[in-house]
């Protein structure tokens, strides 16, 4: 699982299993989202493309090696998750902000539920997250 936090504020990504221990070239990818912001929360399971992800993973390596630039993850349904981490000064500060949202059902009715979050974090968070095996592969 991938996690960032300062205080009680919190992001958590984490890769659902499908027994398959390598991603396929090209496979989509099913995420579970987590977040926790000044008091705001929410949890979302969401589809994203798998390149994205690959793209999404090898910028992150860029940035904990340079603390320079950002990395970006969008779901594949709209508005279900924008996912931003960036460098945020000169000096290597990382921050994580974006959306998670979704649709829910009622019987006669239908309503959009979302969190927006965004909170800096320190840098070790960032390399303990490129480390993780499953983040490796898909950063390649």
């Amino acid at each position: 699982m991938v996690r960032f936090s300062n205080g009680d504020d919190a992001f958590e990504l984490t890769l659902a299993s499908d027994g398959n221990s390598e991603p396929q070239m090209g496979a989509d990818a099913y995420l579970t989202v987590a977040v926790n912001s000044n008091g705001f929360a929410g949890h979302n399971d969401l589809w994203v493309v798998g390149p994205s992800l690959r793209s999404f993973c090898s910028k992150l390596v860029e940035l904990e090696r340079t603390l320079r630039g950002e990395a970006t993850l969008k779901s594949i349904s709209p508005n279900e998750l924008t996912l931003v981490v960036s460098s945020v000064t000169s000096r290597g500060n990382i921050a994580v902000h974006g959306t998670t949202g979704y649709e829910v059902q009622r019987e006669n009715s239908a309503f959009w539920h979302s969190v927006s979050f965004g909170f800096e974090f320190e840098v070790a968070q960032l390399s303990r997250a490129v480390a993780l095996p499953w983040f490796k592969r898909y950063a390649g």
